[in-house]
């Protein structure tokens, strides 16, 4: 295994190493806080910057392309009679000069095209101009392979629109299913989680915020919400602080126990792409799920099985309400849902879609 790592993640290459996995991994910091790790940020990602503004690849992309990454990459590929070399996440796509020889699969966890396209309804420049990039580039990047994964049909439709003409299999990630007792669901209590690095999860956090929760507790003035996750800006930490009935939790070490005690997730997600783990997570805790059709993307789970999707913040809102006046009811649903998940994405089932892929 070679990947970049941040300075906060060297507890899960030991937890790799004692499975017996051969790890090396190249320091990349991200979400730099202090002055001088922006400063050092931006010096670092300044030739990826001048690529973007060139009109090479988003910066996103830009910014994975790094020398030390190749070397070892080459060192690995001289040193190893690899059979095949297996790529994760479209920004990994530089490093196909170092493996050309060796027959290669990359995983697009999601479309970024598509991410950019749904973006551009904020209306942010950077949206368009990633967008008009990355729907040239990442064809182009799936063709430089012998096969494609994702990890739904609908980036699988999307990819090939865009031009991809490599064979793309669609096999989505394996759930492992948490080792947790049975756990009391806190009554009245609504969660979300997600990284705030990421637009999607900071846009549905604002719609949380902004106008589900005051619809629901106007109706409901027991109802809470509660938020785990890292990176949160500070001006949503103080916006939840002065929000009634919300708390964040920050980075919450038994994510776990912290979802399935929770009796509904509320997921309002209006961009993005790809397989929201996080819903697909909460169903394997016991915690039935209400979404938008963009949320339960790849997620084949109907609402008698728990998952609930709404189109607009308003009928997510007056949802929420419903469902929260039976908790009994959703605690039922939630079971089927664990149920129905483990069926779709249990580790025997993904095996076997790769079994069909590597033959």
């Amino acid at each position: 295994l070679a990947s970049f790592i941040d300075s906060d993640e060297c507890s899960m290459t030991s937890d790799l190493i004692r499975k017996g996995i051969d790890v090396h991994t190249i320091l990349y910091p991200r979400n730099q806080k202090s002055i001088i790790g922006k400063i050092s940020s931006g010096i670092r990602n300044s030739v990826a910057m001048f690529n973007y503004l060139k009109g090479k690849e988003p910066f996103f992309f830009a910014k994975y392309k790094r020398k030390n990454m190749e070397n070892l990459i080459s060192t690995l590929v001289n040193q190893n009679r690899f059979d095949l070399v297996q790529v994760e996440y479209n920004v990994m796509h530089h490093y196909t000069k170092q493996i050309e020889k060796i027959p290669s699969v990359i995983v697009f966890h999601d479309i970024s095209t598509k991410v950019y396209e749904r973006g551009m309804i904020s209306h942010e420049s950077t949206n368009k101009k990633s967008f008009e990039i990355a729907k040239k580039l990442e064809p182009e990047i799936g063709n430089k392979f012998d096969a494609v994964i994702t990890l739904t049909n609908e980036d699988k439709l999307y990819l090939t629109n865009l031009g991809c003409e490599t064979n793309i299999h669609v096999i989505p990630p394996q759930i492992n299913f948490p080792d947790i007792d049975k756990i009391s669901k806190i009554p009245n209590s609504i969660c979300f989680v997600g990284s705030f690095n990421r637009e999607p999860n900071l846009q549905a956090l604002e719609i949380l915020l902004d106008e589900i929760m005051p619809r629901v507790k106007n109706n409901n003035p027991e109802i809470i919400l509660k938020i785990a996750g890292k990176y949160l800006p500070e001006r949503l930490i103080k916006k939840a602080d002065r929000t009634e009935g919300v708390t964040y939790h920050g980075f919450v070490k038994n994510i776990d126990a912290f979802v399935a005690s929770s009796a509904l997730f509320v997921a309002p997600i209006f961009i993005g792409a790809g397989l929201k783990m996080k819903l697909t997570h909460s169903l394997a805790c016991g915690t039935p799920v209400l979404t938008t059709p963009i949320g339960a993307e790849g997620i084949n789970i109907g609402s008698e099985n728990g998952l609930w999707i709404e189109t607009l913040p308003l009928d997510l809102s007056e949802k929420c309400f419903e469902l929260m006046k039976n908790e009994t009811e959703l605690e039922k649903a939630g079971f089927r849902g664990k149920e129905e998940v483990n069926r779709l994405f249990s580790p025997q089932s993904v095996k076997e879609k790769l079994n069909v892929l590597y033959g």
